[in-house]
């Protein structure tokens, strides 16, 4: 059960707000049952050894394989892509430990300087909260690559035309803010949009052009706190004024939040103020703050100004 200081899930709100759904085995189901708007196929059961998915002379293809060179013991979940039936690129993503292969592809319009669409291909690690395994495939002055954008919590479907421009982006939160205060289920955490351009992974979460997403995402990440632990659940605080600071309402959340914060309360915490582990930080660099000035250092290094 949730804990009462943040009662929804992350993943359940970014659903709601992006108008994500669950991937399916194939096209034709996906536009019959689930109306997902990006042509996806996936496997997650131990009876699905392979499965494509094909748009125009693209098809993405993933299978499952032994490669030693990634894990000697696990089978790992492999993407392929061919163009007019020509294979133009292999990578592999993780292994699940789960006893089976969990991935998906999506063939989506990522980054327009190209001819081909861009592939989605996302794998699942195993784990309560983490992680899926995130890389995009594209070509790239007539070559194609895997771009690797990084590990998520989440169902992985993390894909969606946020601006509505025809163009895909990949809506997730910042896990930076999962566990850093508080346990999961009481942290809350900003939206982050991630493109790929040449085969650069790029941060667009402050392009205006998403900023009704912050707003919408910011509304339920205020919906969903207990009143009475508004002020008091350093991982809602953390995540809310980060959001806060994504809409340009970062200065009032600060005053609201520190005018409200029982600093008598307050003990401190040992922080490294050089950004290490503190188990591997060096002793000079060991400061005890209170509160707001942890999270003002959090918010600094993770580039949340205001």
């Amino acid at each position: 059960m949730p804990s009462p200081c943040f009662r929804h899930s992350t993943l359940a709100a970014l659903i709601v707000l992006a108008g994500l759904s669950l991937p399916v085995h194939a096209q034709e189901e996906a536009e019959e049952e689930s109306g997902s708007r990006y042509p996806t196929t996936e496997f997650a059961d131990e009876a699905a050894r392979s499965a494509s998915v094909t748009v125009g002379s693209v098809t993405a293809g993933i299978s499952q394989a032994l490669r030693p060179e990634y894990d000697p013991s696990l089978e790992v979940p492999v993407l392929q892509v061919t163009v007019d039936d020509k294979p133009v690129l292999e990578t592999p993503g993780v292994p699940s430990g789960m006893g089976f292969v969990a991935a998906e592809a999506s063939i989506a319009e990522i980054d327009p300087d190209n001819s081909h669409p861009e592939i989605y291909f996302a794998s699942y690690s195993g784990g309560a909260h983490c992680c899926n395994h995130v890389v995009v495939a594209e070509e790239n002055n007539g070559s194609w690559v895997a771009v690797t954008i990084g590990d998520f919590d989440g169902d992985g479907n993390y894909l969606n035309d946020l601006d509505g421009d025809g163009l895909a982006e990949i809506a997730t939160v910042d896990n930076r803010f999962l566990y850093t205060f508080d346990c999961y289920a009481c942290s809350a955490a900003p939206l982050t949009v991630t493109t790929v351009r040449k085969g650069e992974v790029l941060d667009i979460s402050a392009d205006p052009r998403f900023l009704p997403a912050h707003r919408d995402w910011l509304e339920q990440i205020e919906g969903n706190i207990e009143e009475d632990r508004r002020w008091t659940s350093k991982g809602y605080l953390a995540g809310w004024i980060a959001a806060k600071i994504r809409v340009g309402e970062g200065a009032e959340a600060w005053q609201q939040f520190t005018s409200h914060w029982d600093l008598a309360a307050d003990d401190g915490e040992e922080v490294c103020t050089s950004g290490e582990d503190i188990d591997s930080c060096p002793r000079a660099n060991r400061k005890r703050l209170k509160f707001p000035d942890e999270l003002k250092l959090f918010l600094e290094r993770t580039g949340y100004l205001f």
